[in-house]
């Protein structure tokens, strides 16, 4: 991220710090004593709301049933719903009712599921055939509804507006791009006022339920596609020398793509490159003309990600040409890029002090920096605003301490990954509801 980007940053963070007294609330003039009890209060509901996205799950750009009830779940706190944005997405906005004008803050969950077959056994288990929420972001809208349901309880005690985002596609990397370029949300954005901050959560599958995790800087990763058609001349396979085999081509590709990282690149910097497909052929004894290479590419800097593909080029090339490949390999960039994300440093260390006092210092952890993919990072880059994405455990903690290889535990994207639903949504709730009272400035 551009230097100019994190000084503006830093100085809008710093329009709205404040210290308070740690008997107080989450860095703000709540009572934690009011927060605990009103998402006691809403836990039933929130709970019921996951249980249903958990079983109605739906695929990006395809969620038609769960806009629908997000949008209602929405109109019952009384938020002003708009519905369609960015394809399937949903638009909520809530206003506190104490006096002033306080600033627009971003919240965003994201909606839709993974083609996975379920095969974790819950009584709620998904209903749709080969599509499951294995990524949790039935957790994300569920704790979106029961933060929000605490917000409108609280109202009296916090300025300024909400603008809730129920985004669509981000497992395909195209939702927070559909939101950002529809005119709708760009209407009501003009309309608002910019957003001062951007906040998300994710569940997590290697924290237990009751802790958050937080990483200031690179969270997660650039994210490219490529494709490598590499042409050669078919043949015989009796007959390997009057024909240049692509398979041949493409398998010393596949070897030197991984010297990039390793031979290209500083010692130390964290990056991938990986050959998802190769693909080639149609019998056992015929020489292809031609073979397909499906590549994603890992990178944190601008600089980075534009040397990797550089060099990929180049090796592709130029291991063909060394062959006397008929023509160059084909090398396509795909349009599915996604930026990476950066959690603001500074409004991270912020959220760390408030969540540590919402749930106790001692289940803030810190994680390290993960080459996945995460689209929430373009809306910070868009508005130039601060923004973090924390982690939500979501891992049940008897299962967690028994667990002598902690990684043998179901993953995300995984068909038996089951959170511990209630302690999940609750820290979820009591933390999304602790940052969104600290920065909507409830204590003034």
């Amino acid at each position: 991220m551009k230097q100019t980007v994190l000084l503006s940053s830093a100085l809008l963070l710093a329009c709205y710090s404040a210290n308070t007294s740690a008997r107080r609330g989450p860095a703000t003039g709540v009572s934690a004593k009011l927060v605990k009890a009103n998402v006691a209060r809403v836990q039933a509901a929130t709970l019921a709301a996951y249980r249903w996205f958990h079983a109605n799950p739906e695929l990006s750009n395809k969620e038609h049933k769960t806009a629908k009830r997000l949008a209602a779940e929405l109109r019952k706190l009384g938020m002003e719903v708009h519905e369609g944005v960015g394809r399937t997405g949903v638009v909520g906005i809530m206003h506190g009712a104490k006096p002033g004008r306080g600033p627009v803050v971003l919240y965003r969950a994201d909606m839709d599921g993974l083609p996975v077959t379920e095969a974790t056994g819950l009584s709620y288990a998904s209903k749709n055939k080969g599509v499951m929420h294995a990524c949790g972001h039935d957790v994300h809208m569920a704790t979106a509804i029961g933060a929000l349901s605490v917000m409108r309880r609280l109202r009296k005690q916090w300025r300024g507006t909400i603008l809730f985002v129920g985004q669509p596609a981000e497992e395909i990397g195209r939702g927070a791009l559909q939101m950002l370029g529809d005119k709708k949300f760009k209407a009501i954005v003009r309309r608002l006022g910019t957003p001062k901050v951007a906040l998300a959560l994710h569940d997590a599958a290697d924290i237990p339920a009751g802790q958050v995790s937080m990483l200031p800087g690179f969270a997660h990763a650039n994210v490219d596609s490529v494709d490598i058609i590499v042409h050669g001349i078919g043949g015989h396979g009796a007959r390997p020398h009057k024909a240049i085999d692509p398979v041949v081509i493409g398998a010393e590709i596949v070897t030197a793509l991984q010297t990039i990282v390793s031979r290209r690149l500083a010692a130390g910097t964290r990056a991938v490159v990986t050959v998802g497909k190769f693909s080639a052929g149609t019998k056992h004894n015929i020489i292809s003309s031609r073979a397909e290479l499906l590549l994603t590419v890992r990178s944190y800097s601008a600089a980075v990600r534009k040397k990797l593909l550089a060099e990929i080029k180049r090796v592709a090339v130029n291991v063909a040409r060394a062959h006397r490949a008929p023509r160059d390999p084909d090398v396509t960039i795909k349009d599915e890029f996604t930026p990476a994300a950066f959690n603001h440093i500074g409004y991270t260390k912020r959220l760390r002090r408030v969540f540590s006092r919402a749930i106790g210092k001692a289940n803030v952890k810190r994680h390290k920096p993960s080459l996945g993919g995460e689209d929430f990072g373009r809306y910070a880059r868009a508005f130039k605003i601060p923004g973090v994405q924390y982690k939500l455990g979501g891992v049940d903690p008897k299962t967690w301490r028994a667990a002598t290889d902690k990684t043998a535990l179901p993953g995300l994207h995984s068909a038996l990954w089951a959170p511990a639903a209630e302690l999940t949504l609750r820290t979820g709730v009591t933390t999304i509801v602790a940052a969104l009272l600290d920065a909507t400035g409830s204590t003034r």
